[in-house]
């Protein structure tokens, strides 16, 4: 295909996705959800396409193919001959940088689309009408494109309560690709929030060694000669005696250098903008709706912040009318602003402001800063918290779910970048969000902990239930009340007891007999 018709036909796509209006509040309707499901499985393999064609055709690197033009070793230069080498060298680069970009877009829509259908895959469990066999997951994909096992195709949707989803971000996510127009019209609150969430979506696990770079001397025909040797890294391997194995007994090492490979939380820099924008995003919206009644609530005299806002709008229109210059407009500004604040009783002689209208602009700020920036990180935090307490190892290893590319475990050193919630936060998120989330005051020991009780019961074959065992995990650790640990995961307090008992028995037999089955069974 050339160049130039499929970098069209990819952008035409696009726009088409654009131009598509995803309506969730329809999904819990079975054709519905059908709808929206198909629509962005067909749109996720035609771009995997168009991203396998262009990478193919040189795409991921297009400036390696530019040649570079220059001045010929000898003889003069026609100034008609260096007007053309520029002219062509710029059209080149145009190319290229069009190739680069266009691949960028769909690279980015393809982890939209897989966020937005991981989201879809754990909100809903598809119901066989005929067999009542149920079908969730990755599974679903297989069920609305084939018949069940048993021939039927009637279905009907239920909600999945164990899951962890939030469907009203998916509006938000950059699914056309665009993402660096929803960056630009971030505002600066939002834009700090969407950094700090990036900030910890990209935190690396410490080193791991992966490969080896060696310089070894060898001799060969009476003669020692220096060869350089790349190895995998091995665990518990006698990298010397690997050597000789290969060159003989003569062979020695001089240099060796281990290369390591940093994991990121989540490995992917565009499902990282993508999450990161659609979390910003939808807080940023949701504040808008709800800003006025928490104001009204938190604020002593929400009437002059109102005065005062008004009174710096048209302070700052006034003075930009008055003077094009920047620094003059400014001081213009504050003189206007501070003249209608005295008139309104907001101000004194000294160009003080009124104590409790100062009092209420700081706590304003705080709301605000609340909602823009703490509340969309604290939202994710829990989302994936709750997806590592909630699945099982083998679970998160083969499935991307609604966090492509997630590590199925973290490091310490990844664990502690999460913050811990803060306590004005969660009631805001409680009260005006509507949000079933606890105040956990250690996500890193919380963590840590589901990770290490993952690695105890690894190969004992023992059935446990995931959500269950992360409300137990809830409970011990983040010494969140057994009831409330059981609703947050939608089960009742007798199903997070019976796994407390499971998680107590592996960490700590209760007998001699339960100590020597565990250590039959584990090997």
């Amino acid at each position: 295909m050339n160049e130039s018709v499929l970098i069209g036909k990819a952008e035409k796509f696009l726009k088409e996705i654009w131009q598509y209006e995803i309506k969730i509040d329809a999904i819990t309707d079975i054709v519905r959800f059908i709808e929206i499901y198909t629509y962005l499985n067909n749109n996720l393999s035609d771009l995997q396409d168009f991203r396998d064609t262009m990478e193919i055709k040189g795409y991921k690197a297009p400036y390696r193919s530019i040649v570079k033009y220059g001045r010929p070793s000898s003889g003069d230069m026609l100034v008609e001959d260096m007007h053309d080498i520029t002219r062509h060298s710029q059209h080149f680069r145009m190319k290229a940088a069009a190739k680069k970009n266009i691949l960028d877009r769909v690279k980015s829509s393809i982890a939209s689309h897989k966020i937005a259908l991981g989201h879809l895959e754990e909100f809903s469990i598809l119901r066989c009408s005929n067999c009542q066999s149920d079908y969730k997951g990755h599974e679903i994909s297989d069920i609305i494109y084939k018949k069940c096992s048993c021939g039927s195709n009637n279905l009907e949707l239920i909600q999945n309560i164990h899951g962890v989803y939030r469907l009203e971000i998916i509006k938000f996510l950059p699914l056309s690709g665009d993402y660096m127009v929803k960056m630009s019209e971030l505002s600066p609150k939002a834009r700090e929030a969407f950094r700090n969430i990036v900030r910890i979506l990209k935190q690396e696990k410490r080193g791991i060694v992966k490969t080896l770079s060696l310089v070894v001397k060898v001799l060969e025909d009476g003669r020692w000669v220096r060869k350089r040797v790349n190895l995998d890294a091995i665990e518990q391997v006698n990298y010397e005696k690997e050597i000789r194995k290969q060159f003989g007994s003569d062979a020695r090492i001089e240099f060796m250098q281990f290369h390591r490979r940093r994991p990121s939380i989540i490995n992917d820099k565009h499902v990282q903008t993508a999450l990161a924008l659609a979390y910003v995003k939808y807080a940023e919206n949701t504040a808008q709706e709800i800003i006025k009644p928490i104001l009204k609530s938190y604020l002593k005299e929400p009437d002059n912040i109102n005065i005062y806002d008004d009174i710096l709008e048209t302070s700052r229109e006034n003075a930009l009318k008055i003077s094009d210059d920047a620094e003059d407009a400014k001081a213009l500004k504050k003189e206007i602003m501070n003249n209608k604040l005295f008139k309104k009783g907001l101000m004194d002689n000294d160009g003080r402001l009124d104590h409790e209208l100062e009092k209420d602009l700081a706590l304003k700020d705080k709301i605000e800063n609340c909602l823009l920036v703490k509340v969309p990180r604290t939202l994710i935090t829990w989302d994936i918290i709750k997806y590592y307490l909630s699945t099982s190892f083998d679970h998160r290893s083969k499935y991307s779910g609604l966090f492509p590319n997630l590590r199925p475990s973290l490091d310490t050193n990844q664990t502690k970048t999460f913050n811990n919630f803060e306590k004005f936060v969660i009631k805001i998120i409680k009260k005006y969000f509507h949000e079933e989330i606890p105040r956990i005051t250690n996500i890193s020991e919380l963590l840590t902990g589901k990770f290490e009780i993952e690695k105890k019961i690894k190969g004992l074959h023992v059935k446990t239930n995931p959500p269950a065992v992360g409300a137990a995990i809830l409970n011990n650790i983040g010494k969140i009340s057994l009831e409330e640990s059981a609703r947050i995961f939608a089960l009742n307090p007798g199903e997070v007891q019976s796994e407390k008992v499971k998680i107590e028995t592996f960490q700590k037999p209760s007998s001699r007999k339960a100590q020597k089955f565990l250590e039959m069974i584990k090997g």
